[in-house]
């Protein structure tokens, strides 16, 4: 049997770093917070287990206590946001090479999209793509990012997904 799994779909990969770029408009992005932000993309139940939840992002919290566990058991995370770098690497190279992200900027270890690189037709797909307009999304895109990354209290930290003790 056969099973499908957007986590190992290039793809969508491509598709996802892409979203989450277009919705964090001039906000810098970095490349680990990017594998981040794609990781609860895929497996947006796991917001619910960021502890201590932030405070600077506490009004959304209730947005994500509302979304529903996920079918899968991802019983390793960590191992499973790990695994995912393979694609997410491979996907960014393929925009930086198609001139969809900003070779300069990535050189610089920040993730942006170069203006007006995206044609009319694909930002129309991504205006009407549901999972885009939730609850959920949001969370990811705009409170993650604006919330402290490195050191004991910042995301790293608080989601167990990467390595923080060295972080200043």
């Amino acid at each position: 049997m056969l099973m499908y799994h957007p986590a190992l779909d290039a793809n969508h990969c491509l598709y996802r770093i892409v979203s989450i770029l277009h919705a964090t408009g001039d906000a810098p992005i970095s490349w680990p917070l990017l594998r981040m932000l794609d990781f609860y993309y895929l497996f947006p139940s796991q917001l619910k287990k960021i502890k201590p939840w932030p405070s600077e992002i506490r009004k959304l919290k209730a947005q994500v206590m509302k979304i529903p566990d996920q079918f899968e058991d991802l019983s390793n995370p960590t191992r499973t946001f790990f695994e995912l770098e393979t694609f997410q690497k491979t996907a960014t190279l393929e925009l930086i090479a198609k001139g969809v992200l900003s070779k300069s900027s990535f050189d610089k270890g920040i993730m942006e999209l170069e203006p007006d690189s995206l044609p009319s037709a694909y930002t129309a797909l991504l205006d009407i793509d549901d999972f885009l307009k939730s609850d959920a999304f949001e969370v990811i895109t705009k409170g993650l990012p604006s919330t402290k990354f490195s050191g004991a209290n910042g995301l790293k930290s608080r989601t167990g997904l990467m390595e923080h003790v060295y972080d200043l």
